[in-house]
């Protein structure tokens, strides 16, 4: 009988052990793959405090994101619509950061560094970017999936 209850306590503990595990969250960063921002998505950008960027222009966007060099990166090309043709603006290597909630990068250019945060909400993408040091937002994005 001893043996019977022991593999019947066994087997309970294994249950719930395997249940805990199956309703437990994955980590942030495991559940944020490339996959979910790889592809096309169109939308606008739009400016949101001229005095932090007051060479900021509204933008109509069409955003490449593909796999990065390196696991878990993407690389993001940026085009903007002038006219109906499609312009070059820039490309960035993105990571998750699990801090912030976002597919992030940093841009240091001739201005302040900009960083870009864009969040995944199935076919939907939104975002900001902000200037360094001071994290002010100059910038929104919002932009759905082809």
């Amino acid at each position: 009988m001893r043996s019977s209850a022991r593999a019947l306590a066994a087997l309970a503990i294994s249950v719930v052990a395997a249940s805990a595990r199956a309703q437990s969250p994955a980590p942030a960063a495991a559940a944020h793959q490339p996959s979910e921002v790889i592809g096309t998505w169109r939308g606008t950008s739009t400016c949101t405090d001229r005095e932090v960027a007051p060479a900021c222009h509204d933008e109509v966007v069409v955003y490449e994101f593909t796999a990065g060099e390196a696991p878990g990166t993407v690389h993001w090309k940026a085009d903007k619509i002038v006219n109906g043709e499609r312009g070059f603006m820039g490309e960035l290597e993105a990571t998750y950061d699990a801090a912030e909630g976002c597919w992030k990068s940093e841009y240091p250019s001739l201005q302040p560094t900009t960083v870009w945060c864009v969040v995944v909400d199935g076919g939907h993408l939104t975002g900001t970017a902000r200037r360094l040091p001071g994290k002010q937002p100059f910038r929104k994005i919002d932009a759905k999936k082809d």
